[in-house]
């Protein structure tokens, strides 16, 4: 029997059902977007109703979330008929079942007969028999679908790609055509005779849905749910490390009162029982209330991995038009889960548990008649805004003119200096001081400082809460950019590194000289090598595969995935530096020696040169954009200034 390619092995938990844990069986999902069986779905509700917990509706079984029962409330066994397919999910399975050889005729199984596919129709996305294959052939409608050999795609001579042809959720049996760009959404014949038939901008789904996939809205999108699912992770880090911090202070408080008890008389023994039933009482509410705090906060983080999860295997398995459809959903989900993560944070505060004995003068057992109370001291906790808007007011990068907000004398008038924007802050180095600095976002305050143990030459953004620092044969520094602590120190004999960006959490790269290094963090192995033809002291990583940087003197090579996308070159291009990129895609080239900011597409077609002069700089150094913003930090090398912009 053939095994599953790797194509689909990794995507098991989009394919189970969070009820059953089995392989979905006619997949459903609700408004929240979470997926499951029809069966399961269905006895989920009906069991709701039946123990009386549903008025209005039922609550999703993983996120909680009411869905409306609408006019069905009072048959809620019509409820799971009711809720969409998921056609992704469907064709997955389907993909799966081919590449195992475990598919079945759809007509037979219709049947209830079980007769082996022989051939797949990508437009019906149906399976056929020898026999049904006839069938399908001989209907007119039918007639001209061509259908593939289930035995080459197996063997991966016939390409697979999931919903092909997608069905309108509004209109089930009706096929998505159109997308209207008035509302930003599919459309079937129907939609667009009774809904959108005043709308101007209608266009064919094929055309909407072209180039989706390297489009900066489905990176944006991708990116946003990676960084959602760490910032998530680390909140939780922080709830489970208060819980810890909880549990060892009340300990310690057992401690004190049992030292005190053994030196003083009988007496202590009412009011020391005392105290410890309301400690064990306080800290049980400390618990549950943290508790509750990190079951939320995982069930955003299960969610929003599952849409990451969804979003990943789309770009790399489904259609351009599912792709489309897929970060709809995730889209219009988006901004509602972050409004309520940002809420909850809003509510969260650091809890410790604190004990005071009442001061035990000499006469304590005539005058004490308790111990101090125990208290609860909570003080907030700062998430930095957990609020990571895609959406902007909408600026035209390529023509809209350049404001400078700010300039900051970061060295005092000489030195180099590296910049970056990280939550709403902006963190700068300091080569002949040796140290990292922290400024609020409009560049205006001075907030603290960090020495490091070597020169730092570049900074890069790890996490939400944390920078990396590349120092010059000192290796690369990790430091909480929120507390200003260095947490690592990664020695990295025999690889000079000068600039660094990192690929994802654990890999970044690391660049000097004529060397690019792949370097995994944790163990400070390196993982890949390249070779460039001259002085390369930055890099840009654009994505998993997608990066930047100086090939020559006057030239910039955009590889993707080991294979050179372009070239860009020019006149006026003498030196180049630091890369940055905006929000839209459009990169931007620090060109050192002829002072100018080369503004380029990403397929390495000049847009404009922007004068470094009008900015505020000498020589550009580094160029970097904060996320999702129209705001850049440019800094200079011969004076060690920063400049904060904006793009209007």
């Amino acid at each position: 029997m053939a095994t599953p390619t790797k194509d689909t092995e990794h995507f098991d938990d989009l394919l189970t059902c969070t009820i059953c844990l089995e392989i979905f069986k006619l997949p459903k999902y609700l408004p929240c977007l979470h997926t499951f069986c029809d069966s399961c779905i269905n006895t989920y509700i009906v069991s709701s109703v039946a123990k009386g917990k549903i008025t209005e509706g039922f609550t999703c079984p993983v996120c909680r979330k009411i869905v409306s029962g609408g006019d069905k409330l009072e048959k809620p066994e019509l409820w799971a008929q009711s809720l969409p397919s998921n056609h992704f999910v469907t064709s997955m399975l389907d993909k799966l079942a081919i590449q195992k050889a475990e598919k079945m005729c759809d007509s037979c199984v219709i049947n209830k007969e079980s007769t082996k596919a022989k051939s797949w129709c990508p437009i019906c996305e149906e399976a056929f028999c020898d026999q049904c294959e006839k069938y399908h052939k001989n209907l007119k409608i039918s007639a001209r679908h061509k259908l593939f050999s289930i035995q080459e795609m197996q063997s991966g001579g016939t390409p697979f790609k999931v919903c092909e042809v997608q069905n309108c959720e509004d209109h089930p049996g009706k096929i998505v055509e159109f997308y209207c760009l008035d509302h930003s959404q599919p459309c079937c014949t129907s939609c667009g005779t009774l809904t959108h038939r005043k709308c101007e901008n209608v266009t064919s789904i094929q055309k909407a849905a072209s180039g989706i996939k390297h489009s900066p809205k489905a990176s944006g999108l991708s990116q946003k749910l990676t960084e959602h699912v760490i910032q998530l992770g680390e909140i939780i880090e922080d709830r489970n490390t208060n819980l810890a911090d909880v549990e060892n202070s009340t300990g310690e408080i057992r401690t004190t009162v049992a030292n005190i008890k053994t030196e003083i008389s009988r007496h202590i023994d009412r009011i020391e029982e005392t105290l410890i039933t309301e400690l064990t009482s306080t800290k049980k509410q400390v618990e549950i209330e943290v508790k509750d705090e990190v079951g939320v906060l995982s069930s955003y983080r299960g969610a929003v991995k599952k849409w990451k999860t969804v979003i990943d295997s789309v770009l790399e398995h489904g259609s351009d038009e599912q792709c489309l459809m897929e970060i709809n959903k995730i889209e219009s989900k988006i901004s509602e889960l972050e409004q309520e993560i940002e809420d909850l944070v809003k509510t969260i505060k650091s809890v410790s548990v604190v004990f005071s004995p009442s001061p035990p003068i000499a006469d304590f057992i005539k005058n004490a008649q308790t111990f101090e109370r125990i208290k609860v001291d909570k003080s907030a906790v700062s998430f930095l805004n957990f609020n990571l808007e895609m959406k902007v007011d909408k600026v035209d990068f390529r023509t809209g003119n350049i404001n400078i907000l700010q300039v900051i004398d970061v060295c005092n008038g000489t030195g180099t200096t590296s910049g970056i924007f990280i939550h709403n802050f902006l963190l700068f180095t300091i080569h002949n001081k040796k140290k990292v600095v922290k400024y609020n976002s409009d560049g205006q305050s001075l907030l603290s400082e960090l020495a490091l143990p070597g020169s730092p030459e570049d900074i890069a953004a790890v996490t939400h809460f944390k920078v990396a620092v590349s120092s010059y044969g000192q290796g690369v520094c990790v430091v909480d950019s929120n507390k200003m602590v260095l947490l690592q120190t990664l020695n990295l004999p025999g690889i000079p590194v000068y600039g660094i960006s990192f690929v994802n959490e654990d890999t970044f790269i690391a660049c000097h000289s004529y060397t690019l290094t792949w370097i995994n963090v944790s163990s400070g192995q390196t993982i890949n090598k390249r070779t460039t033809s001259s002085q390369s002291f930055f890099v840009l990583s654009l994505s998993q595969t997608d990066y930047m940087f100086a090939n020559s003197s006057n030239s910039v090579d955009y590889v993707v995935d080991n294979t050179k996308k372009f070239t860009y070159t020019n006149s006026d291009l003498s030196y180049p530096r630091g890369i940055g990129v905006d929000y839209m895609g459009n990169l931007y080239i620090a060109s050192y020696s002829s002072r100018y900011i080369h503004q380029i597409t990403n397929g390495g077609e000049l847009i404009r040169k922007i004068p470094a002069s009008t900015i505020g700089i000498v020589n550009p150094w580094t160029i970097r954009f904060a996320t999702n913003s129209n705001k850049m930090v440019v800094t200079c090398s011969s004076t060690g200034k920063a400049t904060i912009c904006e793009f209007v």
